[in-house]
């Protein structure tokens, strides 16, 4: 198999993925409003709709699909607690860096077409259950998001050495997410991991990162925002902002705490990066080639091509 075949293999694989998350998704949302419509609102009925055709589907189907292609067993080597920890800290920066970025190309794009592009991801992760967050954003998406963007992938495209393989991870990781407010952060984060993959060989280690990102990120944010009842806050109002600050002290210091720490290890994470990245190592593949030669075969071919039109039907869904 040729190299561009073999990316295209890649790449419609993983649109086909997209396409029936999307597809799945949609039947079952119709097929609840006709059933259960009182059900439709639910937030374990969002999350639920979120998760189910994407784990139980579309997953398993882009798995399949890249069996086709040939594997490489990684060498396996360990991370010292230590390494974990500056890594988990270089996560926590390139997750701000990242932020800074997706939300700076967002307004952008807000002035430029007049559409709010405003991404509410404290209020959308203080709907519901807190438990669910746990459960659907840092035990399950850690751990089958791994699975599919690190070692379904990285295991056939490590041939064409580490760049390669890393870059395409976090792309593809970064596309997925289908909005330009996390395509960068998660972009970055995927680079990281693919790394850590490659140079461990164990997804152990990325999976405890990408759950440690999302429990910094995501649950331990989602818990203390319910505690505050977030969605309730009427900031138009000072006074009643202020009553809510004293109601809520509790959850405010957990806040106030939760985001002085990230900072700090975001401060810690940008020493660790700049110490760290001359130190990086890079090896070879089998079938590396020169930089225009690989990114031509990489993406310019049919399969590829059409994932990257689906990531943009998905930006530009999000937008509208």
């Amino acid at each position: 198999m040729d190299d561009k075949r073999f990316f295209s293999r890649v790449g419609f694989s993983y649109f086909m993925m997209v396409v029936l998350t999307v597809a799945v998704q949609f039947l079952l949302s119709l097929l609840l409003s006709l059933i259960a419509p009182q059900a439709a609102g639910l937030p374990v009925t969002s999350w639920l709709l979120a998760m189910v055709p994407l784990y139980l589907v579309a997953i398993p189907v882009c798995a399949k699909m890249m069996q086709a292609l040939p594997n490489m067993q990684l060498y396996r080597n360990e991370m010292r607690p230590g390494q974990w920890i500056r890594t988990l800290c270089i996560c926590i920066f390139v997750m701000y860096v990242g932020n800074i970025i997706g939300n700076a190309v967002s307004a952008l794009i807000a002035q430029g077409t007049g559409l709010d592009l405003s991404f509410e991801l404290g209020e959308l992760l203080s709907q519901g259950s807190p438990w669910f967050t746990l459960l659907f954003s840092v035990v399950l998406a850690p751990v089958m998001e791994e699975l599919i963007f690190r070692k379904v992938l990285i295991d056939r495209t490590i041939v064409y050495g580490d760049k390669a393989a890393v870059v395409l991870s976090g792309l593809l990781f970064g596309v997925f997410h289908g909005n330009f407010h996390q395509f960068f952060y998660a972009f970055g984060l995927g680079c990281i991991f693919a790394y850590v993959y490659i140079r461990t060989g164990k997804l152990k280690y990325t999976i405890s990162l990408h759950m440690a990102v999302n429990m910094l990120g995501g649950f331990l944010s989602s818990l203390l925002l319910q505690q505050l009842n977030y969605s309730a806050w009427d900031t138009s109002d000072p006074y009643a902002y202020i009553d809510m600050m004293f109601n809520h002290a509790g959850a405010v210091l957990g806040l106030v705490i939760l985001e002085i720490s990230m900072i700090i290890m975001g401060i810690a994470g940008l020493i660790f990066f700049a110490v760290s990245v001359k130190k990086l190592e890079w090896r070879s593949g089998e079938y590396e080639r020169p930089f225009h030669e690989m990114a031509g075969a990489m993406f310019g071919n049919p399969g590829m091509i059409l994932f990257l039109l689906s990531g943009v039907c998905l930006f530009v869904l999000d937008m509208l």
